[in-house]
């Protein structure tokens, strides 16, 4: 009950927020973009996802004032995000409803000049949470998958989720459909790297997943000294990042 007045409180400060930006649109939009944006960085790094789920609805609720290009990349990233951590607690049900709204936003995004890359890397995530959803299909999705990748690293090399989601195919795949968890470091560095090159504000919680990822392919192939020192790194980036400070790096340093 506390939890659904929160989120209810959440979304009335943010809408009266957005209320009051709309008066001034062209100038002030950005502004509230930014707001959403530090809203999901802060509900990742304080592991308060109804205030994720919260941001969101008022993201979309933005775009369907005025639609933006930007934004919609922002929506995309955020359900893209939030499928994963339903994933993560089995919650199916909401992997599914969110994933088909994505896929929605996703169309549009298909038909944006400029966001070619990003648009096929959003398709070989969403392809890999169907085949989360629905392993029987993991054969024919991870084909198009690896190559919707493959193809957006062709179009940008400096875009690092293209490596990103190169790294999380090699990590999750089986190894006799060329998976490797020691090859996956490599791909996780090369992404790590190009968001410190360029960091965009709303990739920065993409960016601490990506050094949760790249410590657990650490772990993963018997590297704990590197895992540990990774996620040291985030918490130098984020000293506030809850799941890493208060679970992930103690349950580290104990195996050594």
């Amino acid at each position: 009950m506390e939890r659904t007045i929160y989120r209810r409180l959440i979304t009335a400060v943010l809408l009266l927020l957005l209320i009051w930006q709309t008066q001034s649109w062209a100038q002030e939009r950005p502004c509230v973009r930014r707001t959403c944006q530090n809203l999901i960085y802060r509900s990742y790094v304080e592991d308060r996802m109804p205030l994720w789920e919260s941001t969101l609805e008022t993201m979309e609720f933005e775009y369907s004032l005025k639609p933006d290009d930007a934004l919609l990349y922002d929506v995309l990233l955020a359900q893209y995000g939030l499928i994963g951590y339903y994933l993560g607690t089995d919650n199916k049900s909401k992997v599914r409803s969110t994933l088909n709204n994505a896929e929605e936003y996703l169309e549009k995004l298909e038909n944006t000049p400029g966001y070619e890359a990003a648009s096929r890397l959003f398709r070989a995530s969403f392809y890999a949470y169907h085949i989360a959803l629905r392993p029987w299909r993991s054969v024919q999705l991870g084909i198009a998958s690896e190559r919707l990748i493959n193809e957006a690293l062709e179009l940008r090399d400096d875009y690092p989720r293209g490596y990103l989601e190169k790294a999380n195919m090699l990590y999750f795949a089986p190894a006799i459909f060329g998976g490797s968890k020691k090859r996956s470091i490599e791909y996780y560095s090369q992404a790590v790297s190009l968001f410190e090159k360029n960091m965009q504000n709303n990739h920065r919680w993409l960016y601490l997943s990506t050094l949760v990822s790249l410590a657990n392919a650490y772990e993963s192939t018997g590297d704990l000294r590197a895992a540990i020192a990774t996620l040291e790194k985030a918490l130098e980036f984020e000293p506030g990042f809850k799941w890493a400070k208060n679970e992930l790096l103690p349950e580290l340093q104990a195996k050594k």
